[in-house]
C-alpha cells in the first residue's frame, strides 16, 4: 500500500520555514485550499520593511507572492498567495500611436481657438469652415498643443521615472485623444503589479502633480503676459468661463494688479494661458484623495485603509456639490456629477500595496501636508462653464 503526504501541510511547513528569523508565528490559516492562499499571524521581528524584503525573495523562490498587513495590538499578518506576477512587455507602438493621435486632436482644438481669437472663425462662419479650417491651419494650434502636451508629459513621466526607480513594473504613458474642449482626456500609466509598499505609493503619487506644476506655473505666467484684459468683444455672445482657484487668482493679481473677473472685465486668455490653466485643472483633479488618483495614492500611503472612508465621503461631496450647482443653473455642476459617479463606479477604493504595514516617515508626512495645501490652492469649485455675454 502506497502513502502520499498531502500537499497542503508540506507547503504550509515550507512557507513557515521561510519566515524563520523574520516573524514569530502564533497561528496559520489556509484561506484557499489546498495551498492557494495561506495566512500566517504573529509579530514581525524588527523593521517591517527590511523583513518584508526578505519574505518577498524567500516566498518567490517557492512560487508565492508575500503580502504584509498590520493587525490590532501591534501584530502582523503575512499572506502567501500562489503565483508570482511576471509583467508582460509593453507594446510601445501603441503608446506612440496614441501620443500622435492625441497630439493631432490637441493641435486641432488649439487651431480652432487661435482662429476664433483672430476672428477668422466667428459665430457666423459656415459649419464646413468651422470643421475643416483648423485642419488646414494646424500649425496655429502649436502654442496650445505644445503647452498642454508638455505639462501632461511632465506629469506622467515624473510618475514613470519614480516608479522605475522603485522597480515597479509600469507602462509608458497612454495618452487619450478626445474631441472635447482640450482635445484629450489626459494620459495614464498602467501599473502592471501591486505597489511595493506605502512609501513607494506615496513617492510615485506625488511625483506627477509636482512635476506637472513645475512646468505649468511658469507657462501660465508666460501665457497671462501674452493675454489681454478688457470687456468681451462686441461680437462674442457666448464665452467659456474658466474656473478660479486661489493660485490662479493670485497669479492674475500678480500679473494685472486686480481680481479678475470684476466689473464686466476679465482676462481673455492666450492659448498658452488657457492650456496652462488646464494644467492646473488636471493637477486639481488628480489630487482629489479618491481611489487610484494621485491624491488617492497619497491618502492611502498616509492613512492606510482609513483612506477608503475618506474617498467615499468625497465622492458623496462631489455628487452633492454637482447637484447644488445644477440647481443653481451653473453648468459646471455637470463636471462634478460626472466625476463623482465615475469614481463611485470605477475608482472608489485604493488597492493595498504588498507591504501595507510599513508606514511613511515624517518627511513624507510633511510633504503630504504640502500636497494638501497645493490641492487647496488649485481647487476650482466651478471648473468650466458657458456664460451668456450681455
Amino acid at each position: 500500500m502506497e502513502f502520499t503526504v498531502p500537499a497542503q501541510p508540506m507547503m504550509v511547513e515550507r512557507l513557515r520555514r521561510q519566515l524563520s528569523g523574520l516573524m514569530y508565528i502564533e497561528e496559520h490559516e489556509v484561506v484557499q485550499p489546498p495551498d492557494a492562499v495561506i495566512a500566517f499571524r504573529g509579530q514581525v521581528h524588527g523593521d517591517t520593511e527590511t523583513a518584508f524584503e526578505h519574505m518577498t525573495r524567500r516566498f518567490a523562490a517557492l512560487g508565492y507572492t508575500a503580502w504584509l498587513r498590520s493587525r490590532p495590538g501591534g501584530r502582523h499578518e503575512v499572506v502567501a498567495t500562489k503565483g508570482v506576477v511576471k509583467p508582460r512587455p509593453s507594446r510601445v507602438w501603441l503608446n506612440v500611436v496614441l501620443f500622435l493621435a492625441t497630439l493631432l486632436t490637441v493641435l486641432y482644438i488649439g487651431a480652432r481657438y487661435a482662429l476664433a481669437d483672430a476672428r477668422v472663425l466667428t459665430n457666423n462662419s459656415p459649419p464646413v469652415d468651422v470643421l475643416l479650417m483648423p485642419l488646414t491651419h494646424l500649425y496655429w494650434g502649436l502654442p496650445f498643443a505644445g503647452t498642454l502636451m508638455g505639462i501632461l508629459l511632465a506629469h506622467e513621466l515624473s510618475h514613470y521615472f519614480v516608479a522605475r526607480r522603485y522597480g515597479s513594473p509600469v507602462s509608458l504613458p497612454y495618452f487619450i485623444p478626445m474631441p472635447n474642449i482640450l482635445g484629450t482626456m489626459g494620459a495614464v500609466i498602467v501599473q502592471r503589479a501591486p505597489m511595493r509598499n506605502r512609501k513607494a505609493l506615496f513617492d510615485i503619487g506625488v511625483a506627477g502633480p509636482l512635476g506637472g506644476l513645475i512646468v505649468a506655473i511658469p507657462l501660465l505666467i508666460l501665457g497671462l503676459a501674452l493675454s489681454s484684459v478688457g470687456p468681451p468683444p462686441p461680437d462674442v455672445k457666448v464665452a467659456l468661463q474658466e474656473g478660479n482657484s486661489l493660485l490662479y487668482l493670485a497669479l492674475k493679481y500678480l500679473m494685472f494688479g486686480k481680481i479678475l473677473p470684476s466689473n464686466g472685465v476679465d482676462v481673455w486668455l492666450h492659448p498658452v494661458a488657457f492650456a496652462a490653466w488646464a494644467g492646473l485643472l488636471v493637477t486639481m483633479i488628480n489630487l482629489i484623495p479618491v481611489g487610484q488618483l494621485d491624491g488617492g495614492h497619497v491618502s492611502y500611503a498616509l492613512l492606510g485603509r482609513r483612506a477608503w472612508t475618506l474617498g467615499y465621503v468625497l465622492i458623496v461631496a462631489m455628487i452633492a456639490w454637482g447637484g447644488i450647482l445644477m440647481m443653481l443653473g451653473n453648468g459646471a455642476g455637470g463636471f462634478w456629477l460626472t466625476w463623482g459617479f465615475l469614481n463611485l463606479l470605477l475608482n472608489a477604493r485604493h488597492p493595498p500595496p504588498l507591504d501595507d504595514a510599513t508606514k511613511p516617515d515624517w518627511r513624507r508626512v510633511a510633504l503630504g501636508l504640502l500636497v494638501l495645501l497645493i490641492f487647496v490652492l488649485t481647487f476650482m469649485p466651478a471648473p468650466l462653464r458657458e456664460i451668456q455675454v450681455r
